[in-house]
């Protein structure tokens, strides 16, 4: 009996980005453009002082939303050893054997991987349970716990059909 070896999966990076901040970006575009209707339409320095606040305001909104989808990123690798979780205010890593259950939420946004009775690792998926790179991950997440586990692996095993003649040289205990 031979074994062969386990398909091992690429290793995999996957980038879980927040929901745009839309809201922020329309009152954003908003201060702008009260700002913008302001100067143009009124004279006097507190009319204009008043406008560039608002011109300011809104562009600084949106600059810091536009930041905050950057930054809150979170950069979840793995590969045959293990994960490393990189994102605001954590930076994890663990091994594939460490792992002793790996559960979803209802809606699929929220990944735990658990160690032991006690240890918990969650990913959350800002993008929601039917984003395609959660879902990607959810299934690169399984296929190295089966490679690790070593699941999936075939051995070759010679079948024995009883309706065929033997070889006389193989001796049957039965």
């Amino acid at each position: 009996m031979t074994a062969a070896p386990s398909p091992r999966p690429e290793p995999a990076r996957h980038v879980l980005k927040p929901r745009p901040p839309v809201r922020a970006f329309v009152i954003a575009a908003v201060l702008v453009l009260l700002g913008a209707l302001l100067l143009a339409a009124v004279s006097g320095a507190v009319w204009t002082a008043l406008a560039v606040v608002l011109l300011l305001a809104g562009l600084t909104l949106a600059g810091m939303a536009g930041w905050s989808m950057h930054t809150m990123r979170t950069f979840v690798d793995l590969d045959a050893e293990g994960y490393r979780i990189v994102g605001p205010g954590v930076d994890k890593a663990g091994s594939w054997g460490d792992v002793t259950k790996v559960t979803t939420s209802a809606h699929g946004s929220h990944l735990t991987l658990y160690h032991g009775q006690v240890g918990r690792t969650h990913i959350l998926c800002p993008g929601g349970g039917e984003d395609p790179e959660m879902k990607a991950l959810v299934a690169d997440v399984a296929a190295h716990l089966d490679a690790d586990r070593g699941y999936g692996e075939t051995i070759n095993v010679p079948l024995i059909n009883p309706h065929e003649p033997q070889d006389p040289d193989v001796v049957s205990h039965g």
